[in-house]
C-alpha cells in the first residue's frame, strides 16, 4: 500500500487505523482482563490488515504470536479465578470490601495477611505513630481515642489504619479493642510490596478505603447526635 492521503482513508487504511485505535483503548483499561481482550482484538484486526492489504507475513506471524500469548494469559487468569476459594469469613470480607476485584487477586490479598483473635484492650494504632498494619474488623468493636478522649467507635466491616498505613504518616488517633475482636491484618511492608506487583489490588483498596471513610464519618455523626461520644 502506497503512503498517500487517499490510501490513509481507503478501506485498508481504515482497517489499519482501527487496529491502532483498539490498541490505544487497551491502554486505557484498568482491568488486566479487559486490557488483554482489546490487545487481542487489535492484533486480529492488524492480522487482517497485514494479510489482505500489506501482504506482510512477518507482521502476521508476530501479531498471531501476540494473540496466542494473550489468550493463554486470559485462560490462566480464568483458571486462577476458578480455583480461588474462600471460607465463609473470607467470602463475607471479599463481598463487602472488594466487589470489583478478581477472585484470584482477592486470594492474593487475603493470603498476604492473616486472621487473628484480639482480646479486649488490644491497641491497634497509637496516636502520633505510623500504623504498622492495615486491620479489618470482622467482629468486635474498637474505640477511637484522641488525646485520651473517645471520639468515635468502629465495628465489623471497618478498616483501621487505612489512611496512614501506606503513607507512613502518623496515626491521628489511638485505636483499642473494647471487646474480643476477630481481625484480619497485613503488615504495611507486605501490603506495599503487593500493591507494587499488582496495581489492580491497589486501585480496589483505594476505592474500598474511600467507601469506608465515608461510612465512618456517617457513623461518627450519628454517635455525636445521640450523645454517645462528646
Amino acid at each position: 500500500m502506497d503512503l498517500t492521503l487517499q490510501s490513509a482513508f481507503s478501506t485498508g487504511g481504515l482497517v489499519g487505523h482501527l487496529s491502532y485505535l483498539l490498541l490505544v483503548i487497551s491502554m486505557l483499561m484498568n482491568r488486566m482482563s479487559l486490557l488483554r481482550l482489546f490487545v487481542i482484538l487489535s492484533s486480529l484486526v492488524s492480522i487482517a490488515f497485514d494479510m489482505f492489504w500489506l501482504r506482510n507475513p512477518v507482521g502476521v506471524f508476530w501479531e498471531g504470536l501476540l494473540v496466542a500469548i494473550n489468550i493463554v494469559q486470559l485462560a490462566l487468569m480464568h483458571w486462577r479465578n476458578l480455583t480461588s476459594t474462600f471460607d465463609p469469613r473470607e467470602q463475607q470480607f471479599v463481598e463487602r470490601k472488594f466487589p470489583g476485584l478478581s477472585r484470584a487477586h482477592c486470594r492474593k490479598l487475603l493470603s498476604t495477611g492473616e486472621w487473628t483473635e484480639a482480646p479486649a484492650g488490644t491497641v491497634l494504632t497509637n496516636e502520633g505513630r505510623p500504623a504498622e498494619a492495615l486491620v479489618y474488623i470482622a467482629a468486635g468493636t474498637v474505640d477511637i481515642e484522641v488525646s485520651g478522649v473517645r471520639v468515635s467507635q468502629c465495628g465489623a466491616g471497618d478498616f483501621i489504619g487505612e489512611i496512614t498505613v501506606l503513607t507512613r504518616s502518623p496515626a491521628t488517633a489511638r485505636t483499642v479493642t473494647t471487646t474480643r475482636a476477630t481481625l484480619w491484618r497485613v503488615g504495611e511492608k507486605e501490603l506495599a510490596k503487593l500493591i507494587r506487583r499488582h496495581p489492580d489490588i491497589g486501585r480496589e483498596l483505594d476505592a474500598s478505603f474511600a467507601r469506608n471513610y465515608r461510612d465512618k464519618i456517617i457513623h461518627s455523626n450519628r454517635l455525636l447526635s445521640e450523645g454517645i461520644v462528646p
